[in-house]
């Protein structure tokens, strides 16, 4: 199988896990269309030119398939969970779209049409990864803390896509940055729709759910990765706290990403 990632460092993630789910049951995955009998497009639908590029790697390959080069094309990600209806009625060459929603039925989906090992056929001789990562720099990588924005901004479609801010738990981000670090990465990038916003939805339930410097002191402290960096940082969303914080932690970089208006 081929998996061809489009858009953000979220979407490369995504994809890094789709690969790991894909090895782990029978598949062989790499980024190289021409010698693959399946070609998985991971879409954006964030702008204009990203649906543009999306659409036309989705027909690239449905070119292939119509020459035989290939069995089936699926197309995942924000694309299709925003235009999903659209994209089937205009592109039925496509054997199978998956919205993020659907996202964690694709193993099974595959199996279902015979793209994948049955399950009886296939048995597992590694520990399933969390991700394999796909970086071209391998001492770098990302960790997505959050999925979603509770900023319903009127210029970006960011909620219509992947729906309002889910903070992951934090002894999962730890568990799976100490894995990264593992995997001799140095340095990661700490990515979401919002950052800053990092454990407020949960906070809606519980008063002492952590924030995102609660985070950072968990992963300071569960694991050795040199270096943390941090991107999608909303200015609201910054306080003292967290300032004080990365003032006084070599490990996290004095960076910070904050877009004053994006998308």
């Amino acid at each position: 199988m081929a998996l061809v990632t489009l858009g953000c460092d979220k979407n490369t993630v995504d994809s890094e896990r789709m690969m790991a789910a894909l090895v782990g049951h029978g598949a062989r995955v790499s980024s190289e269309v021409d010698d693959a009998e399946v070609v998985i497009v991971n879409t954006c639908g964030f702008i204009q030119s990203a649906k543009e590029q999306s659409i036309e790697t989705i027909l690239d390959a449905c070119a292939l398939k119509d020459e035989g080069s290939l069995r089936a094309v699926v197309a995942v990600g924000c694309l299709v969970q925003r235009h999903g209806d659209e994209l089937r009625r205009e592109i039925p060459e496509v054997d199978l779209f998956m919205g993020l929603t659907e996202l964690p039925s694709l193993v099974p989906e595959l199996r279902s049409r015979g793209l994948l090992p049955a399950e009886d056929d296939f048995v597992p001789t590694m520990e399933r990864p969390l991700r394999i990562l796909s970086t071209e720099t391998r001492h770098t990588s990302y960790l997505k803390i959050s999925e979603g924005c509770d900023h319903t901004c009127a210029f970006c479609a960011i909620p219509l896509m992947r729906g309002l801010h889910r903070s992951q738990p934090v002894e999962e981000l730890v568990r799976e940055a100490a894995g990264l670090g593992a995997a001799v990465v140095k340095e990661i990038n700490i990515v979401s729709q919002d950052t800053t916003w990092y454990g407020r939805d949960r906070r809606r339930h519980d008063r002492s759910a952590p924030l995102l410097p609660d985070l950072l002191r968990a992963l300071l402290q569960g694991t050795d990765v040199p270096w943390y960096r941090l991107f999608y940082m909303y200015p609201s969303g910054m306080t003292r706290e967290l300032v004080d914080l990365i003032a006084a932690e070599d490990r996290i970089l004095p960076y910070l990403d904050m877009p004053i208006q994006h998308g």
